[in-house]
């Protein structure tokens, strides 16, 4: 079997996936993408082809290896490692179609029957939106409510909760990266407690007795990452996101120095190396590996056994489309220090018939067999050869009469 063309296609609202072909029957989808590089990255998959036509595509690791090198001793960065994380999605789903067993077969088997699965909530109400449209195509449930105040997040936390089948979520905040954010930090800390009771409240709605909940407060300061641990700590988040500026592994150790909160971060982190490094130095918590910008499946899985051995959980993650969630399930699924799974909630349905009425869809109109949550909050983990999907023709030609857009939808 060998590689004979990797076809772009830019997937609305805003996604670019691949579909890499073969000399055979076998073919495999990935997604090489960048927020609001996404031409970039597509220049960049063009100028990988070469290498990998003609290739067997079984290779996986080899062909990696050969990308990675490519360009005159110039390795790694952000746009060359999200061009072979899309390929590298591909050539796993080509390889385990062509030996018909899942992603996770290939990669040790599966040690979890389900995924559990946590949604964002940002201070505001949450929304739907169909299939292939932004997600700034909707708005909140409820408008009459502040945007960003502790009732909101609270409402906000019940809901998705009590209603839309999640029993883990994760809190967004933005206090930005000057010191004058230090008059934020008390009001966070009260928003996120009210996030917490919000979802405690929602829970016992429907006989669940407890609720995950996370905060992301992205790249503050450190010295405000500091004080936000402080007043956030006892609280007892499931863990803390990106405390810090992402440029220097330094700076979260300057943050979370004398803590005892978990703190997670990574997810603009390329490749293995500066996940050794944080690690290493016994900073993390949880690591949070991009698929679709890390390195692929195939440097997901080394950044997870890494993590394993520094007593660090997975949670990858996952804010593009429902094929990069399909791909980190693979993952989730066969690492035993898996944690939770993230997901991108443009991707979210409510469907109001059907066997799915009343309970949340991920992926409707591009999948055929779209992900359900279920009663605890998980999904069911697929059996089905490579990544586990089934592209849904109709549906996709109708997100596909929609338009495209460069920025992330």
């Amino acid at each position: 079997m060998k590689i004979t063309a990797i076809e772009i296609i830019k997937v609305p609202p805003s996604w670019v996936w691949i579909k890499v072909q073969t000399d055979t029957e076998h073919f495999g989808y990935g997604e090489p993408y960048l927020e609001n590089h996404p031409e970039t990255v597509i220049a960049e998959v063009k100028r990988l082809e070469p290498f990998l036509i003609g290739k067997d595509p079984t290779q996986v690791e080899k062909l990696w290896k050969v990308m990675y090198e490519s360009g005159n001793g110039y390795f790694g960065g952000p746009i060359k490692l999200s061009a072979i994380s899309g390929i590298d999605m591909a050539l796993w789903d080509i390889a385990s179609k062509a030996a018909r067993i899942p992603v996770h077969q290939m990669l040790g088997g599966k040690i979890f029957n389900r995924i559990k699965v946590y949604r964002s909530t940002g201070g505001q109400m949450p929304w739907v939106v169909d299939p292939g449209d932004p997600y700034s195509a909707g708005s909140p449930s409820r408008p009459e409510l502040q945007p960003n105040e502790p009732e909101t997040y609270k409402e906000a936390a019940k809901v998705l909760v009590e209603e839309w089948g999640y029993r883990a979520l994760k809190m967004h905040v933005s206090p930005g990266d000057g010191l004058e954010a230090t008059s934020k930090v008390d009001k966070i800390a009260e928003c996120f407690a009210a996030g917490k009771e919000g979802a405690l409240e929602g829970g016992r709605n429907v006989g669940v007795n407890n609720v995950d909940i996370a905060i992301d407060i992205h790249n503050p300061n450190p010295a405000i990452g500091r004080q936000l641990i402080e007043v956030l700590a006892p609280h007892r988040p499931l863990f803390i996101e990106e405390p810090m500026p992402l440029e220097r592994v330094d700076g979260l150790a300057q943050a979370v120095k004398g803590t005892n909160a978990a703190i997670a971060a990574g997810e603009r982190w390329m490749g293995k190396h500066i996940f050794f490094d944080a690690l290493s130095r016994g900073l993390l918590s949880v690591v949070q590996p991009d698929i679709a910008h890390a390195g692929g499946i195939t440097e997901t899985k080394k950044i997870a056994i890494m993590a394993e051995a520094a007593y660090a959980k997975l949670a990858i993650h996952c804010p593009l489309s429902p094929l990069a969630f399909a791909a980190a399930i693979q993952v989730d699924a066969c690492t035993p220090n898996f944690l939770i799974q993230e997901h991108n909630e443009v991707n979210d349905s409510r469907p109001t018939t059907g066997l799915s009425k009343g309970l949340t869809v991920i992926g409707r109109g591009y999948f055929k067999d779209p992900y359900v949550i279920d009663s605890d909050g998980f999904i069911p983990t697929p059996e089905s050869p490579g990544l586990g999907i089934e592209i849904d023709e109709k549906g996709m030609e109708e997100i596909m009469s929609k338009p495209w857009h460069a920025q992330r939808g």
